[in-house]
């Protein structure tokens, strides 16, 4: 009897583990399709671009300042869309700076299926359409990135080192991350993602700043504070207090000029 119970519960052990494994995609990516509002709905006059990369595409916004102001790319995180961050558009435009906002495919308007190779690719393109099509300088654009987004930055930021880089609320790598949502299972080991932004901050020189809270519900705080302190200097610690889905327009003037300070005085040295 305790023989056939153990060899249940072997079973069911393994049989979730597979499915965890074979679905892993589906409880890494939430993207929602509806465009629920616009910038321009809000008050904010914005351009639109939408590049084509195969079987996939990658569609976004840009709210301009002057072309000589600071360009921030922000890297949304694993839920929703690009309407659902107009408030970092209306951020970065209130600080005086261009600022760019995009859907990986899957998301929004692009098309394609999301994967951690092809997230990296669409940030690729949008990276060479701000530089080839919209004349940006490579020394004047920050990448900013939350949460799932910060682990997509960091992989550009490999291939394409910015400015500097703003990581808030994101984590060390994605087994690390998955470990924690699923203690009980081994996902180090059944993890085909990878997202290892522990590694690549490593060997980064541009200026850095990491942003966490501990009221963080989402992703643990904890590991914010090993992703700043494997990272290589110049490099900053911001602490806001808000959840991890509170919106930046809501987390305070020290949020706001934490970022100020950091593009203007470490990265572009104004």
């Amino acid at each position: 009897m305790i023989a056939s119970l153990l060899g249940l519960a072997v079973a069911g052990y393994s049989g979730l583990c597979l499915l965890v494994y074979l679905k892993q995609d589906s409880l890494t990516y939430f993207p929602a399709q509806e465009i629920l509002v616009n910038p321009g709905e809000l008050g904010l006059e914005f351009e639109s671009f939408d590049l084509e990369l195969g079987e996939s595409s990658v569609t976004g916004w840009i709210v301009r300042s002057n072309q000589d102001a600071p360009w921030v790319l922000h890297f949304h995180g694993n839920g929703g869309n690009i309407a659902h961050r107009i408030d970092y558009l209306a951020l970065f435009r209130r600080l005086g700076f261009n600022g760019v906002v995009f859907d990986y495919r899957g998301y929004g308007k692009s098309r394609g299926q999301p994967t951690e190779s092809g997230l990296t690719e669409d940030a690729l393109a949008v990276y060479q359409h701000l530089i080839e099509r919209e004349g940006v300088k490579p020394d004047r654009l920050v990448y900013f990135g939350e949460s799932l987004g910060g682990a997509v930055a960091c992989a550009l930021a490999e291939r394409k080192p910015p400015a500097g880089m703003i990581l808030k609320s994101t984590f060390t790598s994605y087994p690390e991350m998955a470990s924690t949502v699923y203690p009980f299972l081994p996902v180090r080991l059944l993890a085909r993602a990878r997202y290892d932004s522990a590694s690549r901050v490593r060997d980064f020189r541009f200026p850095l700043l990491v942003m966490h809270s501990r009221r963080d519900e989402v992703i643990p705080f904890q590991l914010g504070e090993r992703l700043f302190e494997v990272s290589s200097a110049p490099k900053s610690w911001y602490e806001f207090e808000g959840t991890h889905n509170t919106g930046p327009l809501q987390l305070g003037s020290g949020f706001t000029d934490a970022i100020r300070t950091f593009v203007k005085t470490s990265c572009l040295r104004e």
